[in-house]
């Protein structure tokens, strides 16, 4: 049985698959509408990398969640450098790109915006205590076969995210090459992301193109930075991802479709 709403990303065979998940994408047809679309989501929970959804780095693997975090499910991103790792979707202009994430060794992580391939791309940094690299920033780069520019900020709201700490972001992706960024605790609804950085590209250079995530260093050799992800949604703008209401008003939330 094969379920699909037209996007290549959401079309999943239920015979194998997680009962919760395959709950949550008949929860996401009956919600898309041709104004407002949940486009991609990646959850980890198999057992490897789902490589129809992603291009992945070697250092990238499905890793057990030890949190006490139960919206993060029992398996996250795991990742050791090696660069950029990409989603094989080629997105729209406009969308908003949410995802949990764990800033480990390094104290610092990257998202990767418009990218046309591992060397063409926007990579948002953000850093954390325990970074070399303007801890308490976001470093909004551009990246053209490894020459790097990159203009950075401070947490617009001056509070402090610390190394090790689950949080939660999402980045706005905008016509005019506009990015604007929003930070809260793991978990945390919409309205409780806080707005911490917005940048424009003046120069105009990549409109549109994949998405990812970025980290410093070799594959696990000692300068590698490590870094965890879980629960990415990428979707039209505005759209709530943190509720979702079904037609006999039983509330879902995010969170309660995750494996407790």
């Amino acid at each position: 049985m094969m379920i699909s709403n037209g996007f290549p990303s959401l079309s999943v065979r239920i015979k194998g698959l997680d009962i919760q998940y395959a709950i949550f994408l008949i929860l996401v047809l009956c919600v898309s509408t041709g104004s407002a679309e949940i486009l991609f989501y990646d959850d980890f929970e198999r057992q490897e990398i789902d490589l129809t959804n992603w291009i992945p780095r070697v250092s990238w693997s499905t890793k057990d969640n030890d949190t006490r975090h139960d919206v993060l499910g029992r398996k996250v991103l795991d990742i050791w450098g090696g660069g950029a790792g990409l989603n094989l979707t080629n997105f729209p202009e406009e969308f908003d790109y949410y995802a949990d994430f764990n800033a480990k060794n390094g104290g610092s992580l990257g998202f990767v915006f418009h990218a046309k391939n591992d060397k063409y791309f926007y990579m948002h940094e953000i850093s954390t205590t325990g970074s070399k690299h303007a801890p308490q920033h976001i470093g909004w780069h551009t990246n053209r076969e490894n020459n790097w520019s990159v203009e950075i900020t401070p947490f617009a709201d001056n509070r402090k995210r610390r190394q090790n700490v689950w949080y939660r972001v999402k980045f706005e992706v905008r016509k005019n090459y506009k990015f604007k960024a929003y930070l809260g605790k793991v978990g945390a609804k919409w309205n409780s992301l806080v707005f911490v950085g917005e940048w424009s590209d003046n120069e105009k250079r990549f409109e549109k193109g994949k998405i990812g995530f970025y980290t410093r260093g070799g594959n696990r050799g000692a300068a590698a930075h490590h870094a965890q992800f879980d629960n990415i949604f990428v979707t039209t703008p505005e759209f709530n991802i943190f509720l979702v209401e079904l037609k006999d008003k039983l509330a879902v939330t995010w969170g309660d479709l995750k494996i407790q």
